[in-house]
């Protein structure tokens, strides 16, 4: 491996020795003779004469915004489009209160991601409608025919264009095969504690709470001490996600649903109830982790990791997996691949087995208004690199002729030494930059993410991958995905505290642990929020949609 690096470092340099030699020591120049050829077709032929600055807002970045010179990724884009790239971190607890304070300051940077239109939340949507009524974002191009990329992506979402018409959003893609939202919703469990007790896969969700019951209860683990628990959700904002799809699957995000061309808030209907009921008894039966609403993310990532707890709410994709393997590998001495599987979901009420529908985007990029025409251009052409095939090639697998090759018949072949890692680990760990350019355009997948081969197993590991193939596949052949009216739930509705999702959801909480019974206080809950106006409010966000439709001419 190493002698093969060696190698290729060395044609490389030899490589660029002698165009820069042929091209005199003018480095810019030859710069742009070499990243030409690595930019797709479609913007070859744009401008970057003029060296930018551009600032970035994205999560998690703190690494790259704190290093001393620029890793070897961000070079490679740096030199690819003539910039330098300034990072701000967020992080996921604080992002939306610090893009708040740089908006009402005009600090924001060029270019950020943030969640507003694809937030199951109002006043996510109405963050948006802030954004451009006070100015401090700009709209997309109107003619976007030089990224066809983006202009493909942002054509699949018409509907997320402004009451103008325009668009402002530059959307995050996570899934444009619909089929694969459905890994955003799964159920991760001890298969082995499954067997130790013989229980077999959940066929009803009193199924599914007599086995988290026993994992709770019943001394899966064998080491006759009383410290296992039942079922956790990794993100509380998710609880039921992949549970409620067996109880009422229209609630499974507590968004909004459609009936008859009018749309309520799904925690408003009636099959809300048995979700609130159903969950006052995983809880009160011990089902449910006693602290679920007071642990953090990582704390429960850590007790599924750590052989403490029996089924996690997560997610089924490849990275995810990989992710949670990571954690499992350095806290545990057992095989994740002998104890854990991906639950199949369980048949709801009507015998039908539903999976989770998501929109094919999740958060979205701004570009500050403060950006001039030639730096949004810059900025648009970076984002159609990143969608491009070339910019997916570089996200997933780094540099070509350093961390990977492709022959000519497309094959591709990892030159990177992981030592262990999967590749996607590998990559992180030597460019944190990856987390930039891996997600800031898109951040989900396709099906050939999940596909068996050695590429990707290289870079989320064999088990991983096989266990995501497996789970999307079975969610395709077996399941009916959930609809969704996604753009009624996209479009910006009035900001509001008390009838918010998150409101909402709070009330939920208070009822799953409340001493009364479960239904009659979600009731009471209902019964003041519409003494308050909810009734109101609701009518208004439809008689809303009805004119956004119309001015952007919405299909009905």
């Amino acid at each position: 491996m190493c002698d093969l690096i060696s190698k290729q470092l060395l044609g490389v340099s030899i490589a660029a020795a002698l165009i820069f030699t042929a091209t005199g020591c003018d480095s810019s120049s030859t710069t742009t003779k070499i990243s030409r050829q690595a930019l797709p077709e479609s913007i070859q032929n744009l401008s970057f004469d003029k060296h930018l600055n551009i600032s970035v807002g994205y999560w998690n970045i703190e690494e790259m915004e704190k290093a001393a010179e620029p890793d070897a990724m961000t070079q490679y884009i740096e030199d690819l489009f003539n910039i330098t790239l300034e990072p701000m971190a967020v992080t996921w607890s604080n992002y939306k209160e610090r893009y708040q304070i740089l908006s009402a300051t005009g600090s924001l940077p060029d270019v950020f991601a943030t969640l507003t239109l694809s937030s199951n939340d109002n006043n996510d949507s109405a963050t948006f409608s802030d954004f451009i009524n006070t100015g401090v974002i700009r709209a997309l191009p109107e003619d976007l025919t030089d990224y066809p990329r983006l202009n493909e992506v942002l054509n699949s979402v018409s509907y997320t264009r402004y009451t103008n018409g325009k668009y402002y959003a530059i959307p995050r893609v996570s899934f444009l095969d619909p089929v694969l939202a459905a890994t955003d919703a799964a159920m991760l469990v001890r298969r082995d504690w499954m067997d130790s007790l013989g229980i077999s896969n959940p066929e009803s969700f009193q199924d599914f709470a007599d086995m988290t019951i026993a994992f709770a209860k019943n001394d899966p683990d064998g080491n006759g001490i009383d410290d296992t628990l039942g079922y956790n959700v990794n993100s509380i904002n998710a609880l039921g996600k992949w549970v409620i799809l067996g109880i009422a699957p229209e609630c499974n995000v507590y968004s909004w649903t459609e009936n008859n061309g009018f749309y309520v808030p799904s925690w408003s209907t009636d099959a809300f109830k048995q979700v609130v009921k159903d969950y006052r008894l995983l809880y009160e039966e011990g089902g449910l982790d006693p602290d679920f609403y007071t642990k953090s993310p990582s704390a429960v990532m850590d007790d599924f990791a750590a052989g403490r707890l029996g089924a996690l709410e997560y997610k089924s994709s490849p990275s995810s997996l990989m992710e949670l393997k990571n954690r499992w590998d350095a806290l545990n001495d057992k095989s994740f691949e002998d104890c854990v599987d991906v639950l199949p979901v369980f048949p709801a009420p009507d015998g039908i087995r539903y999976s989770n529908s998501s929109s094919i985007f999740w958060s979205e990029s701004y570009i500050s208004s403060d950006v001039d025409d030639t730096k949004a251009e810059r900025i648009l052409a970076l984002f159609e690199f990143l969608l491009s095939d070339e910019g997916q090639d570089f996200c997933h697998y780094g540099l070509e002729g350093i961390d990977y090759e492709k022959d000519k018949d497309g094959n591709y072949s990892c030159l990177l030494d992981t030592k262990g890692e999967s590749l996607t680990t590998a990559l992180a760990r030597k460019y944190p930059s990856s987390i930039l350019f891996s997600g800031i355009a898109t951040w989900g997948g396709s099906w050939k993410d999940f596909e068996v081969n050695d590429m990707n197993t290289l870079r989320y590991g064999k088990f991983a991958t096989i266990l995501a193939s497996e789970s999307a596949n079975y969610c395709k052949e077996h399941t009916t995905q959930v609809s969704r009216p996604y753009a009624f739930m996209s479009y910006p509705k009035e900001p509001t505290e008390e009838f918010s999702t998150s409101n909402a959801f709070k009330q939920f909480i208070s009822c799953i642990i409340g001493n009364d019974d479960a239904v009659d206080m979600w009731e009471n809950v209902l019964k003041q929020m519409r003494s308050d106006g909810l009734d109101e409010y609701i009518q208004r966000q439809n008689e809303n949609f009805e004119n956004h439709k119309i001015n952007l001419k919405i299909p009905t």
